[in-house]
């Protein structure tokens, strides 16, 4: 490997880490009230229902299994992923959304896209349902919810930081539940 390919891989990586640092102070609220209401569901017997559409669908699947892995001394999450290649969804997903959810579950959305037009879509749907609604997107109002606000210009970097602030709630159940 050349200098130059280090110093751009370096640059990269500084950057990356930069953005979540930065991100921190915007996260940890939304972070913090998702973490009580997914142990709530977990103690009512609820299931999650993770929800993202077009580039963010290899990301829904991943954030529900992340939360479907078995805490070490708890239960897992009973979460589920409902992902549409379409950026606006599709048939099936809104369909099988419909047809799973029920009172009381959540909605976990992702939506890393400028504007967060399907996450829009998504609060109106659980506002249909008596769904409880965490969002990973930008700033947006969750009645009764949580949003984990993702900012930055980067379309990759508010990817990585909605996979991070996954990893973080699987953590922040563990620490919550199991007391570790």
């Amino acid at each position: 490997m050349t200098d130059e390919h280090y110093d751009r891989t370096a640059a990269s990586f500084h950057r990356r880490i930069e953005t979540i640092a930065n991100a921190v102070d915007s996260m940890a609220p939304g972070l913090a009230a998702a973490t009580s209401l997914l142990a709530q569901a977990i103690l009512d017997d609820r299931k999650v229902l993770v929800c993202a559409c077009g580039r963010d669908a290899t990301l829904g699947a991943h954030v529900a299994a992340t939360l479907r892995t078995p805490l070490e001394s708890g239960p897992p999450l009973p979460a589920i992923a409902l992902c549409s290649d379409s950026a606006e969804g599709d048939t099936q997903l809104w369909r099988d959304l419909r047809t799973l959810s029920r009172d009381g579950d959540i909605l976990l959305c992702i939506d890393s896209s400028s504007g967060a037009a399907i996450a829009q879509k998504f609060i109106q749907f659980a506002g249909t349902r008596n769904l409880v609604t965490v969002a990973m997107s930008e700033n947006l109002e969750v009645n009764g919810g949580s949003c984990i606000e993702i900012h930055t210009a980067d379309a990759d970097q508010r990817s990585e930081l909605a996979l991070m602030a996954s990893h973080c709630l699987r953590e922040h159940l563990k620490q919550l539940l199991v007391g570790e």
